[in-house]
């Protein structure tokens, strides 16, 4: 019997966001920011991406909120309070509200082009 109660971490979010079993809608105010990753992990990330029919951006999102979400539940409650702190200045900022919507994904073209191999 499932709890509908239940709400899963980011990691098990990110999975059913991967296979397909989950959707996401968010408001929330962003922040543009460039990055380099190591290749190895950026592929990784775009074949999350392409597996699951979202934006790199969504799957870099959810990463990052999987890790740090782990990361806080390692962090002595002293620093805990130092990363969630937010300046007064950013708090009274007006920002828009972005309203993301990630819909369970498409078939993958993975599987459709892989059902086209088998034939």
């Amino acid at each position: 019997m499932s709890d509908e109660n239940y709400l899963p971490n980011k990691a098990e979010f990110l999975a059913g966001l991967v296979t397909g079993s989950m959707s996401m809608e968010s408001k929330t105010a962003s922040v543009q920011r460039s990055h380099r990753f190591p290749l190895h992990i950026y592929l990784q990330i775009e074949n999350l991406a392409r597996i699951s029919n979202v934006s790199v951006s969504v799957i870099i999102n959810e990463l990052l909120e999987c890790g740090l979400e782990a990361l806080n539940k390692e962090l002595p409650p002293e620093f805990l309070q130092q990363t969630k702190f937010i300046p007064s200045e950013l708090l009274n900022k007006h920002y828009p509200n972005d309203l993301h919507i990630v819909k369970p994904k498409k078939k993958s073209k993975l599987q459709s082009v892989k059902s086209d191999i088998e034939k």
